[in-house]
C-alpha cells in the first residue's frame, strides 16, 4: 500500500466516525458507529487488498545461456546488472534484452538495446513493476521503433489489437 490507499482508507474511517456521531441520539448508536467503521475497513481491504498478484517477469528466473550475454558497454546508465540480463528477441537488428539494477535497495527493471550493424550506443529504459495490468518501460529504439516491455500477467490482447506485434511474451513492437 502507498500513501494514497492509506490516505483513502483513513477517509473510510473517517466518513464512518462521522455518520456514528451524526446518529448518536439513537440508542444504538455505538453498534451503527462501530458497524460502520467494519463496513469501511471490509470495502477498504477489498478495493486495495492483497487481491492483486504481484507482477513478475518469469524470463528473469531461467538460468542464463550464451544468448543472454550482453556485448555492450552500460556503466553510463548507472548499476545495470548487466549478468542479470536475459535475452528477449531480436528487433531490426538490434538484440534486446531485460536485466535488473538496484535502485535504494528496490529492484528495477531494465529494457536494455544493443545497436546491432547500426552505428550507436546502446540505449537503457528502466522502471519499477507497478502493477500486473501496465507496462514496465516503453521506449524507442536507435530507428525510433517504439518497443514496450510488460508483465507476465499483462493482458496482451489489446496492444495486440493496437497494432503491437508481439515478440516475446513480455516484449511488444509498436506500429510502423
Amino acid at each position: 500500500m502507498n500513501i494514497i490507499d492509506y490516505l483513502i482508507f483513513a477517509a473510510f474511517l473517517a466518513a464512518a466516525m462521522v455518520l456514528a456521531f451524526a446518529v448518536r441520539r439513537f440508542r444504538n448508536a455505538r453498534w451503527l458507529g462501530l458497524g460502520l467503521a467494519v463496513a469501511a475497513v471490509g470495502l477498504a481491504v477489498f478495493q486495495y487488498g492483497p487481491w492483486e498478484s504481484r507482477p513478475t517477469l518469469k524470463v528473469l528466473e531461467r538460468t542464463a545461456t550464451a544468448e543472454d550475454v550482453v556485448t555492450a558497454n552500460y556503466s553510463l546508465y548507472g548499476g545495470i546488472h548487466t549478468e542479470s540480463a536475459r535475452y528477449l528477441g531480436t528487433r531490426s537488428g538490434s538484440k534486446v534484452f531485460v536485466a535488473t539494477r538496484d535502485a535504494n535497495g528496490e529492484e528495477i527493471i531494465c529494457l536494455l538495446i544493443e545497436a546491432g550493424n547500426a552505428p550507436g550506443l546502446p540505449i537503457a529504459g528502466c522502471a519499477g513493476m507497478v502493477s500486473a495490468h501496465d507496462p514496465i518501460v516503453t521506449m524507442s529504439d536507435q530507428a525510433g521503433r517504439e518497443l514496450t516491455l510488460v508483465p507476465d500477467q499483462y493482458d496482451t490482447n489489446e496492444l495486440q489489437a493496437a497494432g503491437w506485434t508481439k515478440i516475446s511474451d513480455n516484449l511488444f513492437r509498436g506500429r510502423q
